[in-house]
């Protein structure tokens, strides 16, 4: 019977015991079956029964019996386990598991909220609206007075990727690309013109309506106090749609401002993540713009980076407020569409812990003799 190779890069699921979902690794299963399909997806089940998600297949091989034998060692070892009707499993970290769940991981960054941005504006020499200005908050209004600026603030706390109805499009458009496999990591660069324009439209959604809705409350201010001096803002503040990176947020904002609002003039863009290993962690922050053109806006730019700086010394030497919070680290984002896995995974950091070369699994990668599996009928 013949004996298949796969090597698959992963993500724990929420329910994995022993590690955290942003702990990538490395999986090698040898399984045999006569039909290379039945063993894909006997591989697939064994990953979900182990609680772990696919990114992507590095390889999928059927092995010559007599290379492996000539090969011989753990390689063979494994692969007469499979024979015997057992699957072979191998699970291999890309970064040593230094921070265990169920552990806290510490230095992940002071986490930016709604008191945040209160605090930010008003250390600008700005204010939240007050009842009068409010009109007693009868009606929907901006959030903020900065200067000659009414701004309104969008708080993005949720990943926009976790909506079903996205997922379907997602899924329908990125099928298309590496059809050979059930398990597609969602790249957008990948894609053509044509289907990253669509891919735009698409996760834009979320952002757009907030955009449109910013317009309506700021137009509404604007017109009650009454005065021409007033150009119309809107503040993004992204801590939690972070498939869609900062930079990606800052021209969809600019666009819809730009194509659906008359009243947005300016949009200003605050952004936090987190990317970790378990031992290495990388707190990131961005603001847009980099360069403002007014002194109201450059000021609010100064006290953002001057406020970050100062949260992550008082994370640093022990002092920051426990009731703020810390960041989560991002973690990858899937969903299964028509029986197919889609991924959209977490940058890599390199870990400054380096494995040791002589992994004693190494080996499994230079197996000679391979010809490949046919894969999905």
């Amino acid at each position: 019977m013949d004996v298949h190779r796969f090597i698959i890069k992963a993500y724990p699921t929420e329910d994995h015991p022993e590690f955290h979902v942003w702990q990538k690794a490395t999986l090698v299963l040898f399984v045999a079956n006569p039909d290379p399909y039945v063993a894909e997806q006997k591989a697939l089940g064994e990953l979900g029964r182990r609680c772990w998600v696919p990114e992507a297949f590095e390889h999928r091989d059927t092995l010559i019996r007599e290379a492996v034998l000539e090969q011989g060692g753990k390689v063979w070892d494994a692969y007469v386990q499979a024979e015997q009707g057992k699957i072979f499993w191998l699970e291999n970290l890309e970064s040593l598991p230094m921070c265990k769940k169920g552990e806290e991981l510490w230095g992940t960054g002071p986490r930016l909220t709604e008191a945040f941005v209160d605090n930010l504006i008003q250390d600008s020499g700005g204010h939240r609206l007050t009842a009068d200005e409010a009109g007693e908050f009868r009606e929907k209004n901006a959030d903020y007075v900065l200067g000659k600026y009414v701004l309104e603030l969008k708080h993005f706390e949720n990943e926009g990727l976790s909506v079903e109805t996205r997922q379907r499009k997602i899924g329908e458009l990125f099928k298309r690309y590496f059809a050979e496999t059930p398990v597609r990591k969602i790249d957008p660069y990948t894609l053509s013109d044509r289907d990253f324009r669509k891919y735009w439209e698409i996760v834009g959604v979320p952002i757009q309506k907030r955009v449109k809705a910013a317009s309506k409350q700021v137009k509404a201010t604007i017109a009650r106090l009454g005065s021409e001096q007033f150009e119309g803002g809107v503040i993004l503040l992204n801590t939690g749609y972070l498939t869609v990176p900062h930079d990606f947020l800052v021209a969809m904002a600019e666009r819809y401002a730009s194509k659906d609002t008359s009243s947005i003039r300016h949009v200003i863009v605050i952004s936090s993540w987190t990317i970790t290993n378990g031992f290495d962690t990388v707190v990131n922050y961005g603001f847009h713009p980099h360069e403002p053109t007014c002194s109201d806006l450059k000021k609010l730019r100064d006290v953002f980076w001057e406020t970050v700086e100062k949260l992550m010394t008082q994370m640093v030497t022990g002092e920051l407020d426990s009731e703020s919070g810390m960041q989560q680290p991002m973690s990858p984002t899937y969903f299964n569409h028509q029986g197919e896995m889609f991924t959209f995974g977490v940058p890599h950091l390199e870990s400054s812990l380096k494995r040791g070369r002589n992994y004693p699994y190494n080996a499994i990668k230079s197996v000679t003799g391979l010809r490949p599996s046919s894969g999905r009928p």
